[in-house]
Formats: structure tokens, sequence, C-alpha cells
């Protein structure tokens, strides 16, 4: 099933969800009166999406900020094959080029909602973001 479409999310409700499938599992209460937190690899992975998703919503970060955060983003997609990973990775080359010829931030603001948007489709989905499950 695919995920439902983030446009029709808040920005809100899209912290929220992204805050709780990031967060450590908590176990029981121990003798002292205190919770052991766990990180589990699903956890930690969802740290990390969650991570790379607040970066890519940076605004005025140096070009070379910039490129490594794209960088980062299009190896983390690419480690599945998926119309969506594609089309993400197609966004970033898209982006790396119009920065690289001097556009203007102004000018990357639609490109990078699109990103955003698709990168969020990517940590929703339990394929690729197994805590999201």
């Amino acid at each position: 099933r695919p995920p439902r479409s983030t446009q029709s999310r808040s920005s809100a409700a899209s912290d929220v969800y992204k805050r709780q499938v990031s967060t450590q599992s908590t176990w029981g209460l121990r003798s002292d009166g205190r919770y052991t937190e766990v990180h589990t690899p699903f956890t930690m992975r969802a740290a990390e999406l969650k991570a790379l998703f607040n970066e890519l919503k940076l605004k005025n970060v140096s070009l070379d900020e910039r490129l490594d955060i794209l960088l980062r983003t299009k190896w983390t997609a690419k480690e599945f094959d998926h119309p969506v990973t594609r089309e993400i990775a197609e966004l970033i080359d898209r982006e790396a080029d119009m920065l690289n010829r001097g556009r203007s931030e102004t000018s990357l603001e639609g490109l990078r909602k699109r990103l955003c948007n698709l990168f969020l489709q990517f940590i929703e989905n339990p394929d690729f973001n197994p805590e999201a499950a």
C-alpha cells in the first residue's frame, strides 16, 4: 500500500510522526524507578532519516554544505531501487546542476519542496524505514 499523500498532512502532524518513529523504545520500569532506553537498528535508522530530512529543509546554507546534504541524501535513497528513490536521485542531480550554474535560492524553492515531499514519502514507507510500520 503506498503511503498517503504528504500534501494533505500538516507540517506539525508530520513533525510529530517523524519524532515518534525516530525515538528510542523505553522498556519497563527498573527497580530504581527509571526506564531503560533501547536503541534498535530500526530506531537508529529512523533517527538518521529524520536528521537528513531536517537538513534537506535547511535554508541559507553554503553551497558546499548543500551539496554535501544532497549527496548524503542521494546515497541514502539509492540503497533501494524503487521509482520514488530514482525520482529523489533525479531531483538531487537537477538541484546540484542548478546550484553549480549559480541559480538563485528562490528559483530552487519548488524543486526543493518537491524533493522534501518525496523524501518524506521515502521516510514514511516501511519498505525503506521499518520503524514506520
